[in-house]
């Protein structure tokens, strides 16, 4: 069967057939994409957080010494320095101490969080590359943009192959990538709730060569573009990007509403089911066949996690499938050991409930989160925790009063919110993504209450594929399966 579909799918161009889902905060990490890229497909980095990712590696002591190693190679040894002098701890922090505050994101950030993104985001590109000869891709989301320049142009130190950005259109996105490979500078016009059409208050502004130095960024010489993957769920944004050589991505990943994170939001009247999930109809469905006749490759994501499902978007005229759930519960992943054996267990006993939640993300996309004790869908667990913002990677710009900048987000403390112009009505079932996703990938923040934050588990509706890997392999949840089980299983091996 493996040989009958690779004949199908025509080896002859280099274009993976899978493409390992960019998923959470750290659970599509470099291990992971390391893993798939060296079996031939695409790998992928997820680049949500990851200045606060690397630190809190740091701050727990980097055992194995891969983020020191990464920051050795980072181009511009006085900023691993700082980085390193600031957040490096040796034999990690005490269990019952708080991870050190990473600076938060503005649409004027300094230059020390500006170095602290590219550095990370190079470290997590640069650990995923080594040792085999296969792609990597790191994935954004357009709804988190104040770091997008700068988190780019440390992906392309490192050599990223793709950039996948979803969430949002990515039309500015090919020219920035053009002139961040020339180590221009680039800027990026960010949403601000409030402003006038002749205030200029949401641009995000970042120069490599002001930051780390003409001379050391001319040293480095120019840089290779990677291609830019555009993750759609319209067909009017697919045909709209391709049509402006401009805006034209070098590929599309179309998302179905099943797929686990963040999904985009019903085109109709807003409708829930019994269950309070939001009702899609053919509004929301995407014209396969009209993106595919663009001519650019094209990967399925939302339910495609089979042999037979990837067979059925081939025949479709699709490229292959991205797939995120499989391997987001495999060993490589860095989903919480603990978190996963849990889940594990309950998908393998058909008990583990996945429920796309319109008010669970502060961003107001509809968001797929498991219900499993413990956690935040666990009321009481919900309920211990304080409201606090202390890490703003969701935070809505807003003008103030003053015709300033301000940001605020449903999740934090409610007189905060309030006092900042919010509606009460929109904080109403909200979580803390930031905390919970950091948890979810074991990087809890401690708090002075003695308790842990919560994790949250996102997943795809669809768990059947991790339950049939599981039988197929003889993993348990205590010995799962590995990214390897999940090519062979998806190209019919």
């Amino acid at each position: 069967m493996l040989v009958e579909l690779s004949r199908t799918i025509g080896y002859v161009r280099t274009e993976p057939t899978i493409i390992q889902g960019g998923m959470g905060v750290a659970i599509s990490d470099w291990r992971l994409a390391r893993a798939v890229a060296g079996m031939g497909q695409l790998g992928v980095v997820s680049g949500t957080a990851l200045d606060v990712v690397m630190t809190r590696r740091l701050q727990h002591g980097d055992p194995d010494g891969v983020v020191r190693s990464a920051l050795a190679a980072f181009p511009f040894p006085e900023v691993s320095e700082r980085i390193l002098a600031e957040y490096y701890v040796e034999g990690g922090i005490a269990r019952d101490a708080l991870f050190r505050a990473v600076p938060r994101h503005t649409t004027t950030p300094g230059r020390s969080l500006w170095e602290l993104t590219v550095a990370a985001n190079f470290v997590e590109v640069w650990l995923a590359k080594q040792a085999h000869g296969g792609e990597v891709g790191i994935n954004y989301l357009r709804k988190i943009d104040l770091p997008l320049l700068g988190a780019m142009y440390g992906a392309m130190l490192a050599g990223v192959d793709d950039v996948l950005i979803g969430a949002g259109s990515p039309a500015e996105v090919p020219a920035l990538l053009r002139r961040l490979a020339g180590h221009q500078g680039v800027s990026l016009s960010t949403k601000v709730q409030g402003a006038r059409s002749t205030e200029d208050l949401g641009t995000v502004r970042f120069s490599p060569r002001a930051v780390f130095g003409a001379a050391r960024t001319e040293r480095i010489g120019p840089l290779a573009p990677p291609r830019l993957i555009a993750i759609v769920a319209s067909t009017a944004l697919a045909i709209g990007l391709f049509e402006n050589p401009e805006t034209r991505p070098g590929g599309f990943v179309i998302e179905g509403p099943s797929a686990g994170g963040h999904n985009a939001p019903p085109r109709g009247p807003r409708r829930l089911d019994d269950l309070g999930q939001p009702l899609y109809d053919e509004r929301d469905e995407v014209d396969v066949a009209a993106v595919v006749a663009l001519g650019l490759p094209v990967w399925l994501a939302g339910s495609f996690a089979t042999h037979e499902r990837l067979a059925a978007a081939l025949a479709m005229g699709a490229t292959g499938v991205q797939v995120g759930t499989a391997f987001a519960f495999c060993a490589e992943s860095g989903l919480d050991d603990e978190l996963r054996t849990r889940a594990l267990r309950a998908i393998d006993s058909g008990e583990l409930t996945v429920r796309s939640d319109w008010r669970a993300s502060p961003t107001g996309f509809p968001f797929h989160v498991a219900e499993l004790d413990g956690t935040w869908t666990d009321p009481d667990t919900a309920a211990a925790r304080r409201p606090v913002c202390d890490l703003g990677v969701l935070r809505a710009a807003y003008r103030t009063e003053k015709g300033s900048v301000g940001f605020r987000c449903p999740s934090e403390p409610g007189a905060q919110y309030l006092r900042k112009g919010g509606r009460a009505a929109n904080r109403e079932g909200r979580v803390c993504l930031c905390n919970a996703l950091l948890a979810t990938a074991g990087f809890a923040q401690r708090r002075r209450t003695s308790i842990d934050e919560p994790a949250l588990l996102t997943s795809g509706a669809d768990l059947a594929p991790v339950a049939e890997i599981m039988r197929t392999t003889a993993a348990r949840a205590d010995l799962p399966y590995t990214a390897r089980d999940v090519v062979n299983y998806l190209l019919g091996a």
